[in-house]
């Protein structure tokens, strides 16, 4: 099985993902739709653009840090693999919501750590 690619602003989150699912979703222009009398479907397609989700693995404070604010900006850039072409692409994304899973605490030295962190990342 092939690896993982999804590198957010130069940092490389593919050793730390255990899930990575790939939509590919039109965007369609004004006036698409249905023919009222036939219920014929009419669409002109403009693009179609990446949805990345993302489920990690436990993250460790510092590294739940870089990703957030790796996250945190209106637009970054993110390379994944692109599943039409499998070659790696690098994109604009956004992402609008991030769950940061649950915080818990390692017992012999309590630094903090993350489990079930996920998130959207949406093409721009």
């Amino acid at each position: 099985m092939a690896k993982p690619v999804l590198i957010i602003n130069s940092h490389d989150y593919a050793p730390l993902v255990e899930e990575l699912s790939i939509s590919l979703n039109d965007l369609d222009a004004e006036g698409s739709g249905r023919d009222v009398q036939t219920g014929e479907m009419f669409r002109t397609r403009i693009v179609t653009k990446l949805k990345v989700s993302v489920k990690l693995l436990r993250l460790k404070q510092p590294q739940m840090q870089q990703l957030l604010a790796d996250l945190s900006a209106a637009f970054y850039s993110a390379k994944v693999i692109h599943p039409s072409t499998g070659a790696q692409v690098t994109r604009q994304f956004y992402t609008s919501t991030i769950p940061c899973g649950a915080q818990r605490y390692d017992r012999n030295t309590g630094a903090p750590f993350y489990d079930g962190v996920s998130f959207d990342m949406t093409e721009k």
